[in-house]
């Protein structure tokens, strides 16, 4: 039995923040992926993005995430979450919010848009 879209984007985000899967970093080859703020957007490779986001994981310690919203319908998952952490070195809380619009086909996710607010305080 194929797996629901929320049942693919539950398992990719455990994978990605808690279980340190390299692999579920970038969805597909032809993603796009894109560094945003204060109005502008610069263009990334994978290797760039999959670069950023292990240097932010190496950082943290004890990663939670936590749903604000999670919607599916057919091959699209909307969703919105917080990640809270440590600083690995000071011991400090972290937190920051998410906004993620995917795909997923053949139970598998084929596109991801992810925008992160590191600005945003609890």
């Amino acid at each position: 039995m194929e797996k629901t879209g929320a049942e693919v984007v539950f398992r990719w985000f455990e994978d990605l923040w808690t279980q340190g899967g390299e692999a579920s970093i970038c969805p597909p080859q032809d993603a796009s992926y894109a560094i945003s703020g204060d109005g502008s957007s610069v263009p990334i490779s994978s290797e760039e993005f999959r670069r950023a986001h292990r240097n932010l994981k190496e950082d943290m310690t004890d990663i939670r995430l936590g749903f604000e919203s999670f919607a599916s319908d057919g091959d699209q998952v909307i969703c919105a979450m917080v990640v809270k952490a440590r600083d690995k070195v000071s011991g400090e809380p972290l937190a920051f919010r998410s906004k993620f619009d995917g795909r997923v086909r053949g139970g598998q996710l084929v596109s991801a848009s992810n925008a992160i607010d590191y600005f945003w305080a609890e």
